[in-house]
């Protein structure tokens, strides 16, 4: 008896101690937004210290909207046929997560956005597909405002990103001397797979030219 209960007692224990291994490895792969953990999607908060940011996409109304401490601003307006809802990529509107913020210093936040890359007529190869942007907001002032964006996927112009992923996911991010980076599979004129740095005016990327 003594040895059954010993092996029951252990077997608890190595089940507690995996519950808690695969719990700490969730932990660990869980993106940080500076936020409590609460039930809101990955990324659509943002928590600064003295500053609380979440953004919402209105599909009627067809605008993306930033909340900061309760105040609300308008920092884009999509066109009729053309929402991320009609090709199920509105959860692709998002923050980026505070690993990937570099420009917090300058009161300047990056967060993802997608519109549809074709309005439906004649529809082609593009019509279910995105066209996703990264824009760089200012939120010092009384107005937050886009300070610029540029595509880092897109079906009309050939963008791809090296790795396709959920919403969620932000593989092919990373920061390099202070500033977003992004790789990707192709690019257009740009030989190999690239990655490009976004400049310092957040209207474009800067590509490394490579030796031949």
């Amino acid at each position: 008896m003594t040895a059954i209960h010993f092996a029951k007692s252990l077997a608890h224990i190595l089940a507690v101690f995996a519950c808690c291994v695969v719990f700490s490895a969730q932990a660990a792969g869980s993106r940080d937004f500076g936020c409590q953990p609460g039930t809101q999607r990955p990324g659509a908060s943002l928590c600064l210290p003295g500053k609380t940011l979440t953004i919402d996409y209105r599909s009627k109304a067809r605008t993306v909207s930033i909340t900061i401490n309760g105040s609300s601003h308008v920092v884009e307006r999509i066109d009729r046929n053309f929402g991320p809802e009609l090709i199920g990529m509105e959860l692709y509107i998002r923050f980026l997560p505070m690993e990937l913020q570099p420009y917090l210093s300058r009161n300047v936040v990056l967060f993802n956005s997608v519109v549809r890359s074709s309005g439906g007529e004649g529809m082609g190869q593009c019509g279910s597909g995105g066209e996703v942007f990264v824009n760089a907001m200012s939120i010092s002032g009384a107005k937050a405002r886009v300070l610029g964006k540029v595509q880092v996927e897109s079906c009309s112009l050939s963008i791809v990103p090296a790795n396709m992923e959920q919403e969620t996911a932000f593989s092919e991010y990373s920061v390099v001397d202070g500033r977003l980076a992004v790789s990707f599979r192709h690019y257009p004129e740009i030989e190999g797979r690239p990655t490009g740095v976004l400049s310092s005016d957040f209207r474009q990327f800067e590509f490394q030219e490579t030796e031949h």
